[in-house]
């Protein structure tokens, strides 16, 4: 069964890919992490927000705050930033 709570890219989880150099000074959150996961799975903002028990709009403000670390302009240039797809 798949754990979702894992997104594997080869040998390397999230985390590790984000502490590469692929995006300099890009320092997400776990809940930062954990929305963008969620993007990749392709789960609209309301199901998101019902997943993790947070408001749409707390979604919208963590979406918000990854595009600005990451320097991405949309969703697909942020999940290619860490390597989600």
């Amino acid at each position: 069964m798949f754990d979702d709570s894992k997104i594997l890219f080869g040998k390397n989880n999230l985390a590790e890919t984000m502490s590469n150099k692929d995006v300099p000074g890009a320092k997400l959150t776990k809940r930062e992490e954990e929305v963008l996961r969620l993007l990749a799975k392709a789960m609209n903002r309301n199901e998101i927000a019902d997943k993790l028990f947070i408001s749409e709009e707390t979604v919208k403000m963590h979406i918000k705050n990854s595009y600005k670390k990451l320097k991405a302009k949309n969703k697909i240039d942020a999940l290619i930033k860490v390597k989600m797809i």
